[in-house]
């Protein structure tokens, strides 16, 4: 596909709720931070990773608020 990176990318995503500790281990490799009423998980993930990541969270019930590549810059950024 033109314009989809197989190499690991940075990605942010949003979910509604705090997922507790025994649901957040369905997803290593992803930092968890909960913020508000809502958990945002971030990590490296690749094309095929991401959809993974994904579907596990549909098929948990989960309600996806949004997804976000970002740039190691822009996350430390943000972070800082």
């Amino acid at each position: 596909m033109v314009g989809m990176s197989v190499l690991p990318m940075l990605y942010t995503i949003r979910i509604d709720g705090h997922l507790g500790p025994t649901t957040l281990g369905a997803f290593p490799g992803l930092v968890a931070e909960h913020q508000a009423a809502e958990t945002l998980l971030t990590g490296y993930l690749d094309r095929s990773a991401l959809y993974g990541v994904l579907a596990h969270m549909e098929m948990l019930g989960m309600d996806l608020v949004d997804v976000h590549r970002v740039s190691p810059a822009q996350f430390l950024t943000a972070q800082g």
